[in-house]
């Protein structure tokens, strides 16, 4: 990342303007002038400018995805039939669908930067029934395998550049494998949907054992990749609802871009 030089002024200080000494040609003495006031107006805009540029690459990966370690709020579903999951690698501990827009890919294009992640995720609130109180399932930690698109599945996993809340308000997404147990613990009996927290964590957390790979190019290099922003299996193609021309450059090379780019 680019940074620009550190301007002689912050942002909130005083507007009074310093003094600087300049010779008075052909008198030999000091004379004392201001700093040119529209100079200063110039430097904190930049300065402005620099900070807002600063905090988009801090929330926003390649390709426009939205990939931080949390903690943050999420809703949590349950899918069966994940043995062929768009990382290309199923597992038999407990595992999970991340929504497109963390996920860091486009269907049918293969794995993004969340594979093979892990996140501990806890359930606390059922949005379809807001009187019951519990108890919940156990907190759990889930390897992400697998996408959960936008198409076909806007009410959990619609989060877009524009609008990064689904429908429930949440930002975050995981549907959890049924087939290898993740499900049974983490839902009480009679509750298929929750809301609740997550925050990435350390695989060293996570039990179970990774099957071989079932296509060329599958990924799960996101278990050995340090905690977002640290690349793993890197992303593909266009964040939902990237579209502009800085969107498909920095898809193109990452954020690795001048900043006036």
């Amino acid at each position: 990342m680019r940074f620009l030089t550190t301007a002689p002024f912050l942002i909130g200080e005083s507007l009074s303007l310093p003094l600087v000494r300049s010779r008075h040609r052909g008198y030999g003495v000091d004379i004392k002038r201001p700093v040119s006031q529209t100079r200063l107006v110039v430097v904190m805009f930049l300065q402005a400018i620099f900070v807002a540029l600063l905090a988009k690459r801090a929330f926003a990966a390649a390709g426009g995805y939205i990939q931080t370690a949390g903690p943050g709020n999420a809703s949590f579903t349950m899918y069966s039939g994940c043995q062929q999951p768009a990382c290309g690698v199923a597992a038999t501990g407990f595992t999970a669908a991340m929504h497109q827009l963390a996920f860091g890919s486009v269907p049918g294009i293969g794995p993004g930067d969340a594979c093979g992640r892990c996140f501990s995720i806890t359930g606390n609130r059922d949005p379809f029934s807001p009187a019951y109180t519990g108890p919940f399932g156990q907190t759990i930690v889930v390897k992400v395998t697998d996408m959960c698109p936008v198409a076909g599945n806007e009410q959990w996993c619609g989060q877009t550049v524009q609008n990064q809340a689904n429908q429930f308000g949440m930002p975050a997404h995981f549907d959890l494998c049924v087939d290898n147990g993740a499900a049974a613990v983490f839902f009480p009996s009679g509750h298929g949907a929750l809301t609740g927290t997550w925050q990435e964590v350390s695989c060293s957390l996570w039990s179970g054992t990774d099957k071989s790979p079932s296509f060329n190019g599958a990924c799960i290099l996101g278990e050995n990749a340090g905690l977002w922003p640290a690349v793993g299996c890197g992303n593909q193609g266009l964040a939902p609802g990237a579209h502009t021309r800085i969107d498909k450059l920095e898809a193109a090379h990452g954020y690795d871009l001048p900043l006036w780019s």
